[in-house]
């Protein structure tokens, strides 16, 4: 749980720094942030799709995926082996 806890706050400040830009380009889209690289895995309307590409892009890696925008709705938060 507490991996869960710091996946999460790691997002949280990823999307902070590039919120401004992120709310330009994809507000309203779901989005695949990861963690270990600190950018974007994915970007789409529908999660499975976002699911599936940030899987494909980055197998292994820890990902946490938000609505953009006021309203994060967060979506998953998944480690992908």
């Amino acid at each position: 749980m507490a991996d869960a806890l710091i996946i999460d706050e790691k997002a949280k400040q990823i999307y902070e720094a590039h919120r401004e830009e992120w709310e330009k380009l994809y507000s309203g889209k779901i989005i695949a942030i990861d963690v270990e690289e600190n950018n974007l895995a994915s970007v789409g309307e529908h999660i499975g799709q976002v699911d599936l590409e940030a899987r494909k892009k980055r197998p292994g890696h820890r990902l946490f995926m938000r609505r953009v925008g006021k309203n994060p709705a967060t979506v998953r938060l998944r480690k992908y082996d």
